[in-house]
């Protein structure tokens, strides 16, 4: 029997990797950098989030936080430097208010294995084609419902629809 190359054979490249191994390393790089400028946006943790909301800071504030993001209804993404949950700023209006609609958008975006909310954050605030360029993070405040229709159309397909 002859084994057959699927031209997938990767070159090493004078460091000795593989261009595979480099495109990983720069997947990985790239998206280590883009959670790097996103956590640089100072998005609030509990403690800030409860001043926002107005709630007493408590154990009992502190586990509804814990609830609503388990619940689906506030996304969090998990800081490790800081050790603590963020919450990316997308989901208040401009009195710190939670958009009610967040929940119907974290119910279409898949949550499986994002524990931490970096796979659903990074869908949020990357530009988007169906949103003309927009990441739906920059949209979501002013038309949530559009938002709403781009997450369904990309997560919602039948698997058949595309044929």
């Amino acid at each position: 029997m002859t084994a057959i190359q699927d031209g997938s054979n990767p070159k090493m490249n004078a460091s000795g990797e593989s261009s595979a191994q480099s495109n990983g390393a720069s997947a990985f790089d790239a998206s280590f950098d883009f959670r790097e400028r996103l956590l640089a946006n100072n998005w609030p943790d509990e403690l800030k989030l409860l001043e926002l909301l107005k709630r007493p800071d408590g154990a009992d504030a502190k586990y509804a936080l814990t609830l609503m993001r388990s619940d689906g209804v506030l996304l969090g993404v998990w800081s490790t430097p800081r050790e603590r949950f963020l919450y990316p700023d997308f989901q208040f209006d401009d009195d710190g208010r939670l958009i009610p609609e967040v929940s119907l958008l974290l119910q279409v975006l898949p949550a499986d294995n994002d524990d931490a909310g970096w796979r659903r954050a990074f869908w949020l605030y990357s530009p988007h084609a169906l949103l003309e360029g927009h990441a739906p993070s920059s949209i979501f405040a002013l038309d949530p419902r559009k938002v709403l229709e781009v997450a369904k159309a990309e997560f919602n397909a039948l698997p058949d629809s595309g044929w």
